[in-house]
């Protein structure tokens, strides 16, 4: 429930507040301030190419008369691999951002010098609820590492914050193992920006990106994050799953024993390739799983396992309850179904996002 308010949140949040001088003309730094101007990213469709799923987007600007802010250049970055700290993905409102020269960034239970982290990492802090500002929304690049963090970007208008929700990571992400463990390594990364690194708003207010990543990552979750390309820094970030995939599992049939029944549904991923992938390390909602005959079986919420491991499986426990004999008359016969059907019939959103 925590994390279906946390999701629900996010998106409330998802499209922040920016502001420019006028509109249709090229922007600068000296025009960049906090104020009415809305920038917002958008999922428009996904497509399979050469084994690769890519995830069309686009950034839209305009101003607070509704009219497209052209020639704004933006920077953008992806988070797939999150750096866990606190044993937690999600850093839960607790990290400060400090207006220092340069912006420094610390949380006050982790010394970030001993969490794993590198130079060149991303940290985006996310929109929540009475943290929603755009001087320091979006991406960062880690400058420097020390018991705090430097940040690279300059904003003049950022006020120290302290208790904003972050995430620190870069674009490659393990699954089916921990650290250190067996694994398949997987990457996921923003494709379409100029040659600077930057993407610049056309005449219409649009600058289009996409986000390309192994069919193995379908259903997962990444982190945008977007800023301006300017010394007076704005920005905001949005939280994804990613996209395109049909995702299946075959029924399975069990016998109505009478009794606790384990079992193993295989959820595979089908990226429109001729191929299939198994759908690792992801949670799936319960609801979304079927049992049938009702009357001669059900899912046991409280012991089943509804994450998939590193071959793509979840684990249920089933209870069923048996035939019974009843007797009508001078005959006796056998009441419920000889066999159960567990079916999964869901879809993306039936996944739930990961952070």
């Amino acid at each position: 429930m925590k994390k279906q308010i946390l999701h629900k949140s996010i998106l409330f949040f998802a499209s922040i507040f920016l502001i420019a001088c006028g509109s249709n003309s090229k922007y600068d730094a000296g025009e960049l301030s906090p104020g009415t101007t809305a920038l917002s990213i958008v999922y428009d469709s996904t497509t399979e190419s050469n084994g690769k799923m890519i995830g069309h987007y686009h950034v839209h600007a305009v101003d607070d008369q509704g009219k497209p802010m052209a020639g704004l250049k933006l920077k953008l970055a992806l988070i797939n691999g999150v750096r866990e700290l606190r044993k937690q993905k999600l850093q839960r409102g607790i990290g400060n951002i400090l207006s220092t020269t340069p912006i420094t960034f610390n949380d006050n239970g982790v010394n970030f010098s001993q969490a794993g982290i590198n130079i060149g990492d991303s940290l985006i802090i996310l929109p929540t609820a009475g943290k929603a500002s755009v001087t320091y929304l979006g991406d960062w690049r880690i400058s420097d590492i020390g018991p705090n963090l430097t940040l690279e970007e300059a904003s003049y208008h950022l006020e120290s914050t302290e208790n904003v929700t972050y995430i620190i990571g870069n674009e490659e992400r393990l699954l089916g193992g921990k650290n250190g463990d067996r694994g398949i390594l997987s990457v996921a990364h923003i494709q379409k920006l100029d040659t600077d690194g930057t993407s610049e708003t056309n005449e219409n207010g649009f600058t289009y990106f996409d986000v390309v990543f192994d069919p193995v990552l379908a259903g997962h979750t990444v982190t945008i994050g977007v800023h301006t390309d300017a010394v007076n820094r704005l920005g905001i970030a949005k939280v994804i799953s990613l996209r395109g995939a049909k995702f299946s599992a075959a029924t399975v049939t069990i016998e109505n024993i009478g009794g606790k029944v384990p079992v193993s549904m295989y959820m595979t991923i089908d990226p429109g390739n001729g191929g299939t992938e198994y759908l690792r390390d992801v949670n799936l909602v319960p609801s979304s799983f079927t049992v049938e005959p009702i009357d001669s079986c059900s899912i046991n919420y409280n012991e089943s396992d509804f994450h998939t491991d590193g071959a793509g499986r979840v684990h249920l426990v089933i209870d069923t309850k048996g035939k019974t004999t009843v007797r009508e008359g001078n005959e006796t016969k056998e009441t419920g179904s000889d066999t159960c059907e567990i079916k999964w019939e869901g879809a993306a959103s039936s996944i739930y996002l990961e952070y």
